[in-house]
């Protein structure tokens, strides 16, 4: 017969399986959503501003629907929550194949991100309250890797199936309702999601603001690399297929990369590791350039932007874990997620502008500018923390 313990520890375990199952569908529906929109307006010749703007669209929509989800979550379960929110989103795919119009494009992206706000933010509670501290960095390094293992496919899925007619479309909405049958099997499993109106965004912020600040960073590194570096590819002479390759290249690197980063996390005090990686990530940057025109270098430096990209997120979720007490970590990580989302809107948007007049150059030089101010804001805000 088993202990209470070990019901209690065996438990847990199935409770994180389930959620990290689910996030590898939902990294799928990013992998697939941000290179077929950033091509397809390639296709389309559309501007640069305007991929920049289709590839911010979605981080707004997540954002004006953050707010209201944990009363969402609360009010009908996190699971049936989840569930709903997987079927806007695969709704919506199936909208971008009747609908071919960039402007309609965009409309559609923005309403099916709304959707995808509630399995992200219930998901990313769930993880934070099963996990135990001691563990908490190797459990969330494993989770941004089932989400980036999805991101992976995403790219490879499209190379497949090509960027038209409805095979790429349909592939990413069976991929969502899949996503959600490990939390629909695993329902009984799930931690307490309550919607206390005594921890607001502002007030959960105050209590991990160099999390936040984290959070903002990651939005921007994360979402303009993986959503423009094809875009950076073709101005660098490659070709469509070596173009849409660096995505997968860079997902790997998030993936393989996340294991030294999660161990780290658990070794080491977490905010020099994530200014650490932040100084690594500039430095990298930088050689980008030189890099895309020798393909073995473009494969060594995009696999390790990759790792460093995701490792800002890792972290700063950890970071909250570590110090946002239980009650006030579904109100922190809306905040969370709000600076995130904040950071994936506000990085491609400049970015697409900086390459309308330099593809390279503008790109390089908004991910690595960017980043720097950032990190030295999380520099003063940890310098002043006085919790």
């Amino acid at each position: 017969m088993r202990t209470p313990t070990e019901a209690t520890s065996q438990s847990r375990l199935l409770s994180l399986s389930a959620v990290i199952a689910t996030s590898f569908g939902v990294g799928l529906l990013f992998g697939i959503g941000y290179p077929l929109t950033a091509l397809t307006f390639e296709l389309w010749r559309q501007p640069n501003w305007m991929t920049g703007l289709a590839s911010a669209v979605p981080a707004l929509g997540v954002l004006l629907a953050l707010p209201l989800v944990p009363r969402l979550v609360a009010t009908f379960g996190p699971v049936l929550a989840m569930v709903l929110g997987c079927l806007v989103s695969a709704l919506g795919f199936l909208a971008l194949y009747v609908l071919q119009s960039p402007w309609a494009w965009i409309v559609i992206r923005f309403a099916m991100s709304a959707g995808l706000a509630v399995p992200w933010l219930a998901g990313e509670t769930w993880i934070n309250s099963v996990s135990k501290d001691d563990t908490r960095g190797r459990v969330i390094a494993a989770y941004a890797i089932a989400f980036f293992l999805g991101f992976l496919f995403g790219p490879v899925i499209l190379q497949l199936v090509g960027l038209t007619g409805p095979l790429p479309f349909l592939s990413a909405a069976v991929a969502i309702i899949l996503a959600v049958v490990p939390i629909v099997l695993a329902r009984k499993l799930a931690p307490p999601f309550e919607h206390d109106g005594t921890h607001n965004m502002l007030a959960a912020m105050r209590l991990a603001p160099t999390a936040m600040a984290g959070g903002f960073v990651a939005g921007i590194a994360e979402i303009t690399c993986l959503s423009l570096i094809p875009n950076v590819g073709l101005a660098s002479g490659l070709q469509q297929a070596q173009a849409l390759s660096l995505v997968s290249i860079m997902t790997a690197g998030g993936i393989i990369l996340q294991v030294p980063f999660g161990w780290l996390a658990d070794k080491v005090p977490r905010v020099p590791l994530m200014v650490a990686i932040a100084t690594a990530f500039v430095l990298t940057s930088l050689v980008l350039p030189l890099a895309l025109t020798i393909p073995l270098a473009s494969s060594v430096l995009v696999f390790a932007l990759g790792g460093l990209v995701l490792a800002f997120y890792t972290l700063s979720l950890a970071i909250i874990g570590e110090r946002v007490p239980a009650g006030a970590l579904a109100a922190a990580n809306v905040a969370f997620l709000v600076m995130y989302q904040l950071g994936a809107i506000v990085g491609p948007i400049i970015a697409g502008l900086a390459m309308t007049a330099s593809p390279v150059a503008g790109f390089v030089g908004t991910i690595a500018g960017l980043v720097v101010v950032c990190i030295a804001g999380v520099a003063y805000l940890e310098r002043t923390r006085k919790i």
